[in-house]
């Protein structure tokens, strides 16, 4: 998974018929600074490997340069997909049943071949070892090999997203080969057969991956990829305008998003700044599996979401860095109800004072607390939030923690109010909804802790079975609406994806689900240009 191990991972470890395959110019020859893109990375990458990543974004990232997938989201608006290593599919009319052709002639970077074999044994592989993909997968009943280049999924009821579950990072196709030889050794020496090899890795400061001059797409403009651990937000700011990094994104950074580099960079003609809404929703959770207490009362959880000035919170504290959220689905969702929006509270601290008067807040009032991640992105959005309930009566404290922590508090119930977020992984409303609200996933994950309903229960396990795109748009309208009614949370903003770039970059594709980027079609202009 690289980053636990303090010490340097570099091709020369590897036997000397894997480094053969190697490009001769990424082992020996200088760089070619216009062939070379170097990204600032915030921290060390977790889980390169498929089958143990457990959606970090910068594992993820590298994981699909690294490697491909049978399929990939074809756009933002629209559940579809395009073949990646699949050629064509075809699904059988009760969606049982998926028949995948693969692209004949594909090699791995070990020079073994692409073929069905290898396609049941990473996916079976990932849904033995990785928890976090085991939701996604716990539909297949068997994987089949029907030749070398036809295999077939066989499903234990209809699964409509499926395709699209096939195209995250974690259903990444490796090299069965280098699995069984390296063993727990294969996160340090990953090999697939995307645009990009492995080179070398070293914790805390960066990991290089060269050019696959045989892939099958078509040879990569760039000869190397360098992600570079920056983890001082001044430092990658000063590196991007010396141009000593090409690239960095914000849109991974969990602990701080610079309002002040957006607005320097915007004078600045030699860094471009891409913004693209996304599908990452923060809002402030209520333990809603709470029957005792204050947040256990409607009116005061809708006091809460009237308290909060969201358009303040976006676009002064955020600086239009974030959009304004108004339900449990983004509004760059295909899914997304627009009916939503007008239900959705607006800024009224009267309102809130009037529901608390109701409840009779005065006479149990008591203080509150938050719970959020660490670092000053978060800082500033919990205590804007602090500030705005105290203006209704509502005192709040605030606890801001490592991951971990916030986790085990979170799944424990062991908190008043949670700011957090969903950052999806696959381009369905199911990727929300499902681990969201489902009420019998309430103490599996970092989830809403939804109550039993049986109404909202069954509609979402209708939602994610039904096959036919319209009907289940609809369904989740209706879920839209009935979960905006229960008040599990105050809904506050998408966080846009915001890549800062040098103008020498060129050809950069920007997804919002899952917000990464594939650098096979990047290229950079001559410095001179």
């Amino acid at each position: 998974m690289l980053a636990p191990k303090r010490r340097s991972v570099i091709l020369s470890g590897l036997s000397s018929g894997f480094a053969a395959l190697l490009p001769k110019a990424a082992t020996a020859k200088p760089r070619n600074a216009s062939r070379t893109l170097v990204i600032a990375i915030g921290s060390d990458p977790m889980g390169i490997d498929p089958a143990i990543n457990r959606a970090e974004p910068v594992g993820n990232e590298i994981i699909i340069n690294i490697f491909d997938t049978l399929v990939v989201p074809m756009a933002d608006n629209t559940p579809d997909v395009e073949g990646r290593l699949a050629k064509k599919w075809d699904i059988s009319p009760d969606g049982l049943h998926y028949r995948f052709t693969l692209v004949e002639g594909v090699h791995f970077h070990d020079g073994t071949v692409v073929d069905a074999q290898a396609v049941q044994f990473s996916i079976d592989r990932t849904r033995r070892l990785n928890p976090f993909a085991h939701a996604s997968f716990s539909k297949i009943i068997r994987i089949e090999v029907v030749d070398p280049i036809t295999v077939d999924f066989h499903l234990s009821s209809p699964v409509p997203f499926f395709l699209s579950l096939l195209g995250q990072p974690q259903a990444a196709i490796v090299s069965p080969q280098a699995v069984l030889s390296r063993g727990e050794d294969f996160s340090q020496f990953p090999v697939g057969s995307g645009a990009f090899r492995f080179v070398d890795y070293t914790p805390e400061v960066g990991l290089t991956l060269s050019c696959n001059t045989a892939y099958f797409r078509g040879r990569p403009a760039l000869d190397t990829l360098v992600f570079r651990i920056i983890t001082d937000a001044s430092t990658r700011h000063m590196e991007l305008e010396r141009g000593e990094i090409d690239l960095c994104q914000q849109n991974a950074q969990l602990s701080a998003l610079s309002m002040a580099d957006v607005q320097s960079f915007s004078h600045n003609s030699d860094i471009k700044i891409v913004e693209k809404t996304s599908q990452i929703l923060r809002q402030l959770e209520f333990n809603n599996m709470r029957t005792d207490g204050p947040l256990s009362d409607i009116r005061i959880r809708k006091a809460i979401t009237h308290a909060i000035d969201y358009d303040g919170l976006a676009n002064h504290i955020l600086a239009g860095t974030v959009e304004r959220a108004y339900g449990p689905l983004p509004t760059a969702n295909w899914a997304f109800s627009p009916t939503i929006q007008a239900l959705s509270p607006d800024y009224d601290p009267a309102q809130a004072r009037a529901l608390l008067n109701d409840a009779q807040w005065a006479t149990h009032k008591q203080n509150l607390s938050i719970i959020t991640f660490e670092g000053s992105f978060w800082a500033s959005v919990a205590t804007f939030i602090q500030a705005n309930l105290a203006v209704v009566g509502i005192d709040v404290s605030i606890e801001q923690m490592e991951f971990p922590s916030l986790r085990a508090r979170h799944v424990a119930g062991q908190f008043d109010l949670a700011l957090d977020g969903r950052e999806p992984w696959y381009n369905d409303p199911d990727a929300h909804i499902t681990i969201g609200y489902l009420s019998s996933l309430a103490k599996t994950a970092m989830t809403f802790r939804m109550p039993p309903n049986p109404k909202l229960d069954a509609l979402i396990h209708a939602a994610q079975s039904e096959v036919r795109t319209e009907v289940r748009k609809k369904l989740y309208a209706t879920l839209q609406e009935l979960i905006v009614e229960q008040v599990p949370a105050a809904y506050l903003f998408t966080s846009k994806i915001i890549i800062f770039q040098r103008k020498e970059v060129e050809g950069l594709f920007v997804r919002s689900t899952p917000p990464l980027n594939e650098y096979w079609g990047v290229s950079k202009k001559e410095a001179s240009q």
